[in-house]
């Protein structure tokens, strides 16, 4: 699945913003394995340690930018770590302290 979000400095966001996702829709939302799922059927690990290499490390030292590629890995990255903030939010909700 091709990546549609736009590039978005979220320094720019607004308050109401920074404290949940805004890369996923509902339906992300409230199944966040559909986006691991999305992320691991486009990448094997292997094939990320190696975008993740090329996209932030080689491009920044070396100047070499692939402008697309490298947005392409920064949305997808967000995307992961809106998942990790939601099932953090998740577990953190049934413990029982919270019950």
């Amino acid at each position: 699945m091709e990546n549609s979000n736009p590039l978005i400095n979220s320094f720019e966001i607004e308050d109401d913003y920074s404290q949940r996702p805004f890369r996923l829709n509902q339906q992300e939302i409230n199944n966040p394995q559909l986006v691991i799922t999305d992320f691991w059927e486009r990448y094997s690990l292997q094939s990320f340690r190696k975008h993740l290499w090329n996209g932030f490390i080689k491009n920044l030292l070396m100047g070499n930018i692939d402008p697309l590629g490298t947005t392409e890995l920064y949305i997808d990255m967000e995307r992961m770590i809106e998942v990790t903030f939601l099932l953090r939010n998740q577990v953190t909700d049934n413990t029982p302290e919270n019950k």
